[in-house]
């Protein structure tokens, strides 16, 4: 029993550590030499792919990016998860230890109006419900990047397969046209001494009959 909870206390604090590890929270991010409020989140990817997925998250909404500075600016855009209305985001995406990566994101009704966690909370949380599932986007993006380098090893390596096959077949139809020719000379050699073997006897016998009185 005494194992038993000692399992499950080890279960429940490994999924705490997981669920803290996901959750955003209130930052600042440099934008336009300024600081800024924003929500950020840490990402258990490296910097470039969690870039990338973020990009192609915000994609699939409608939005196209502008980067300056390495910050991402969508200007003038609706993200209903976030308002309803026309608004600036700006992302960030910074890299983080052991190959992680920490994204920020800041939200500007306009003209650098940035929203606080306090006069624009219920932005600011959806913000942050926006990134915290952001990090399934980011997981499965992940895994499609494996998938997708370990299908390149593949084909690669099915393509050095199919090249051994192919040199195996043209060494082997070359072996048997040697094997082929290597007989046909053996067979010619054969001949050939026997004709040698033919004359010098006759040449012999020419020379001996040659040599009676």
């Amino acid at each position: 029993m005494k194992q038993i909870k000692i399992i499950l206390l080890g279960a429940v604090s490994l999924l705490s550590g997981m669920f803290i590890y996901a959750q955003a929270s209130d930052a600042s991010v440099m934008i336009n030499n300024e600081n800024h409020h924003a929500v950020m989140i840490p990402i258990d990817h490296p910097e470039k792919d969690a870039r990338e997925a973020l990009k192609l998250r915000l994609e699939r909404s409608g939005l196209k990016e502008k980067v300056k500075n390495g910050v991402s600016r969508y200007r003038g855009v609706i993200l209903s998860e976030i308002s309803p209305d026309k608004v600036d985001i700006y992302t960030k995406v910074e890299a983080g230890p052991n190959n992680s990566s920490v994204v920020y994101m800041a939200v500007s009704r306009g003209y650098n109006n940035f929203t606080s966690s306090g006069a624009d909370s219920s932005i600011t949380q959806k913000v942050k419900t926006f990134l915290q599932s952001f990090v399934m986007d980011a997981d499965n993006h992940s895994a499609d990047l494996g998938i997708t380098s370990q299908l390149d090893d593949i084909s690669k390596n099915e393509k050095k397969y199919q090249q051994l096959l192919d040199e195996q077949a043209d060494l082997k139809k070359k072996k048997s046209t040697i094997d082929s020719r290597l007989l046909e000379i053996q067979n010619n050699l054969t001949l050939e001494k026997e004709n040698i073997d033919k004359k010098k006897t006759t040449l012999q016998d020419a020379r001996y009959k040659r040599g009676k009185p």
